[in-house]
């Protein structure tokens, strides 16, 4: 008898020591997974913030653009006012 206790006090020590080893994985686990959330919303920040610049530096080649178009016809209209 004293043998059956000894061998199931083993047991649920071995029992104990598996279900806390899991509890750590649990706790590891869910660390694990606030850090791949924040990488996650860094990256959709960094999408972000490239899709705004690409937006930016399109606009931006578009007023160089109608600048130059502007520089252009101002050029046009002093070559014709100088030769009237």
């Amino acid at each position: 008898m004293a043998e059956r206790v000894a061998t199931a006090t083993e047991q649920l020590a071995s029992g104990i020591e598996e279900a806390s080893s899991a509890a750590e994985s649990l706790v590891a686990l869910g660390q694990a997974r606030k850090g791949v959330d924040q990488i996650a919303t860094a990256a959709q920040e960094a999408s972000s913030g490239a899709e705004q610049a690409s937006a930016a530096a399109t606009q931006q080649a578009r007023g160089m653009q109608e600048l130059a178009e502007a520089i252009e016809e101002i050029s046009g209209l002093a070559d014709e006012l100088q030769n009237m």
